[in-house]
């Protein structure tokens, strides 16, 4: 398989590594995964149920519980690390920007429409911006916010299929309009990546 590139950043091993929750994407499978090349994941959801020993409230123990992950992998590998975070979570906002000031490579954002994402970057932030749609519609609907609001389009978009893990997805021959707004949004100065490869439930070329 052939490596590619999220901005600046090459996948020697096109493989991304699923964000499962909650307990099974940590620190541990996340550095296994980029030690083959690969980008390991780390899931958000309820890492507050995993530090209970944590000060504060559940959304505090949430970003302590982040943190240690972050760090555990780093000390791991050398690889390249992510994390999802659900749209849908409570405390998305503080999971985005705890991953941010970590210096995590790529967040990756699904379970709704992360419309407000390049809002928690720093000017010193080199963190990709990766949303996951399983619609045409859904993708046009981020750039056209993100490129209207922040300048800034998706570094790549992930598009999960009809098996990603129960959520809603798309058929094959529904894929083109994807490419459609890949190629519409081409000639601008930060240009799309959409990576078709990372279906979940199977392996497209774009």
């Amino acid at each position: 398989m052939k490596p590619f590139f999220i901005g600046n950043i090459e996948i020697k091993t096109p493989i991304i590594q699923g964000g499962m929750g909650v307990g099974i994407s940590l620190s541990g499978l996340a550095s296994a995964v980029a030690n083959e090349g690969g980008i390991g994941v780390i899931s958000c959801a309820g890492l507050g149920l995993l530090y209970p020993k944590g000060k504060g409230d559940y959304t505090e123990k949430c970003i302590c519980g982040l943190k240690e992950e972050i760090r555990k992998a780093r000390k791991k590998t050398k690889g390249i690390i992510g994390v999802n975070i659900m749209v849908a979570l409570s405390n998305y906002a503080e999971m985005v920007r705890t991953a941010i000031s970590e210096k995590i490579d790529v967040v990756f954002a699904g379970a709704g429409l992360p419309l407000d994402l390049p809002l928690y970057l720093t000017p010193e932030s080199k963190t990709k911006l990766v949303p996951i749609v399983s619609s045409s519609r859904a993708a046009k609907i981020i750039c056209d916010k993100w490129q209207k609001n922040f300048d800034y389009l998706p570094d790549a978009i992930v598009v999960e299929g009809p098996k990603a893990g129960g959520h809603l997805g798309f058929k094959k021959e529904q894929i083109q309009p994807i490419r459609t707004i890949k190629m519409r949004y081409a000639s601008m100065e930060q240009n799309i990546s959409v990576n078709l490869p990372k279906m979940r439930n199977t392996l497209w070329n774009p």
